[in-house]
């Protein structure tokens, strides 16, 4: 296991490779797993059920719509279906799984599958029924078919992949380029096939290395670099101004924020999916912080806890003050070590006292800070203050929360601790996100 001894920093030349996690004695498994989806559990207490075996799936009412099907990630016994924490803190259904058995999957040896004989239309249906959803917004995980479905409509179809972290305090995307550059280009070919796409966009850091082309791909492609040290250079307006800049000719000029947006994490499992026919088990998890003896990129069976992340890593040294999920900017802050690992879960980071940020509440100082960091020029300030039944706010005000990114850094420098973001972020939710697109 590539680590380094308990440094908050994250330093990517550190991992030299992956590892295999080890097989928890029990596995917890949400029944939501993708946004505004919640699955109907097939199994019950007392069932025995195999690697890779279908456990639940999308409610009759949204089969149709191409959402994400759910497996089990070991063999063993379903011992309850119950409550439990989510990573993101909300309190979900979940399957209890006891391992025991054999494997269906695990160490052993796996075809190979042709997918460029399959139609777009059952390789769309094909990466919904093996469950992967699309992580490039990891507070915001959908279904990646239901996405490739919606783009059809498009005049222009364009697959753009970011091949790094649009999180600065996250490595997880990064080291999964520089570990599978090539399996995540195939899963990008394959996802683009699904889509019927005229081109593939690749965002990249400014030091990666463009890879040979000339046989690999079935649709032009097109490189941008960006210098992944300033934030939000990940996000979709972002990029597609960078594109924009970049691009001398169509279809890339055409890039809109309406087109399939995807990252390295979803496209390796794409990769894996179709190519291998493996369902989604398992997750690539970055784990870091100064509360543990050693850190790495490890591959863990979802449904794992974050207390057993930790045993992996040597244990505590310290207890955690707090523990980040995907990221100190974009993330969240688990309330449990016993949330289990997701399929929208990259990063996590226990941190102690020292390094926890401060999370107690005050009222609003309009100090203006919000609006000197806002990217889109918005005043975050007043837009929290009209939902939050303050003062209230002209109707344009109130219609440029339909611009907002949640990119999140109005949190990262209120001295208040208000959640303005996530505020604005429910409210565009309530309101059907105000009907106003970006280009």
């Amino acid at each position: 296991m590539t680590t380094f001894p308990g440094s908050y920093t994250l330093k990517k030349k550190s991992y030299k490779k992956a590892v295999n996690g080890f097989l928890p004695s029990t596995v917890i498994v949400p029944l939501k797993q993708e946004k505004d989806c919640e699955c109907s559990c097939l199994v019950k207490a007392g069932d025995i059920v195999s690697e890779g075996q279908l456990i639940a799936v999308p409610p009759a009412e949204l089969k149709n719509k191409l959402k994400t099907n759910i497996y089990s990630p070991v063999p063993g016994t379903v011992s309850g279906i119950e409550l439990c924490t989510g990573p993101d803190g909300r309190c979900e259904k979940a399957v209890k799984i006891k391992l025991a058995g054999s494997f269906s999957f695990l160490g052993r040896k796996k075809k190979e599958h042709d997918w460029m004989i399959e139609s777009p239309a059952g390789l769309t249906r094909k990466i919904a029924e093996k469950g992967t959803v699309n992580t490039f917004i990891t507070t915001e995980p959908v279904s990646l078919a239901e996405q490739i479905d919606a783009a059809h409509l498009n005049k222009t179809k364009l697959l753009t992949v970011r091949l790094f972290d649009e999180d600065p305090s996250r490595i997880t995307d990064s080291l999964l380029t520089s570990l599978y550059k090539n399996e995540i280009i195939e899963g990008a070919n394959i996802t683009a096939h699904a889509l019927d796409a005229d081109g593939i966009v690749f965002i990249t850091e400014k030091d990666f290395i463009d890879p040979d082309i000339s046989e690999k791909h079935l649709v032009p492609v097109f490189f941008v670099h960006v210098d992944s040290r300033f934030y939000p250079c990940g996000l979709k307006k972002e990029i597609c101004s960078a594109v924009r800049k970049n691009a001398k000719e169509a279809p890339f000029v055409n890039i809109s924020a309406s087109d399939v947006f995807t990252d390295a994490s979803s496209m390796l499992e794409v990769y894996r999916t179709i190519k291998y026919g493996m369902p989604v088990i398992d997750r690539f998890v970055h784990v870091s912080g100064g509360c543990i003896p050693a850190s790495g990129l490890i591959k863990v069976c979802i449904g794992t806890t974050l207390r057993s992340l930790a045993e992996q890593c040597g244990g505590f040294i310290k207890q955690p003050a707090a523990i980040i999920i995907n990221g100190l900017i974009t993330g969240v802050s688990a309330v449990s070590l016993d949330s289990p690992v997701t399929k929208y879960v990259k990063s996590v980071q226990f941190l102690p006292a020292n390094r926890s940020p401060d999370q107690r509440q005050s009222d609003c100082i309009r100090c203006g800070n919000c609006r000197r960091s806002c990217p889109r020029a918005l005043s975050p300030d007043i837009l929290y203050s009209h939902i939050c039944g303050g003062i209230r706010a002209a109707a344009e005000y109130v219609e440029s929360a339909a611009l907002c990114s949640n990119c999140g850094l109005c949190n990262s420098v209120c001295p208040a601790r208000l959640p303005i973001s996530q505020v604005i972020a429910e409210f565009k939710s309530r309101n059907g996100g105000l009907n106003v697109s970006e280009k």
